[in-house]
């Protein structure tokens, strides 16, 4: 199956509004503190035990519909996307971001992946991955993920090129009662970190059931380390020094 086209939405534009602010006020000058601020690296978050060990022959960006399949997964329709951004704001192109998640039932195509008393949704892709454009966009149309006892609910995403994993991370919706007592969610980073992951889901439209979110990746640039998809939270990489490309994040091409 074809990747998913990915039309332009809306992002929120807070951080680039944030920081043309600050170039305002500071006469130009922005300091790294400042700029840490505005541009949190993405926390990472542990790999959990169901990524695939069986992986479906369908692995593009739309999980609701299996190449040949005769009917859509079950589950609310929800579509997420926005950008992969370097520590500096600057697009990443060229890197494959994967998606895993539990279906409606809670459960993931892996041979150990089905809970108790349910049935995995054969109509359910359960992973993608796409490629980040020039732009270094990325977009992924799938379900909300089914709850199971111990979590929130929640996706698995893992950034690469080529045989290098540079993140490990989970992506969470904004007010779900489960969020607030999920270790997971809890041993990811700092406050500000974990607000990063937390996004809010809106309907598509005023009638529509399919639900849609923004979400941009900031990446370090040092290739994770196998132990730490194993713990809730690894120790984040360095942050690159900001500098010029401030400018180019700040006056560049709006984001799709």
């Amino acid at each position: 199956m074809a990747h998913h086209v990915m039309n332009p939405f809306h992002i929120p534009q807070s951080r680039r509004a944030l920081l043309r602010s600050l170039l305002l006020t500071t006469g130009g000058i922005i300091t790294g503190d400042l700029y840490a601020e505005a541009l949190t690296l993405t926390p990472r978050a542990t790999e959990g035990p169901y990524y695939p060990d069986h992986l479906p022959l369908d692995q593009d960006n739309d999980l609701t519909q299996i190449l040949g399949g005769k009917a859509p997964a079950g589950g609310v329709v929800t579509e997420f996307g926005g950008r992969l951004l370097n520590a500096d704001g600057k697009p990443l192109s060229g890197h494959i971001v994967e998606l895993w998640q539990a279906d409606v039932n809670g459960c993931y195509i892996h041979s150990n992946g089905t809970q108790r008393g349910k049935e995995r949704d054969p109509n359910f892709q359960g992973f993608g991955k796409i490629e980040t454009n020039a732009k270094g966009e990325y977009r992924f149309r799938t379900i909300k993920p089914g709850l199971y006892t111990g979590r929130t609910i929640h996706w698995h995403i893992a950034v690469k090129k080529g045989d290098q994993r540079f993140l490990t991370t989970q992506l969470f919706i904004a007010g779900v009662p489960q969020n607030d007592r999920d270790g997971i969610l809890r041993g990811m980073g700092s406050e500000q970190q974990r607000l990063s992951v937390i996004r809010e889901f809106k309907p598509m439209s005023k009638d529509s059931q399919e639900l849609v979110g923004t979400w941009d990746i900031v990446l370090g640039m040092t290739p994770e380390e196998p132990e730490q998809r194993r713990s809730p939270g690894g120790r984040p990489p360095r942050r690159r020094a900001a500098g010029q490309d401030i400018k180019d994040l700040l006056f560049g091409p709006p984001p799709f």
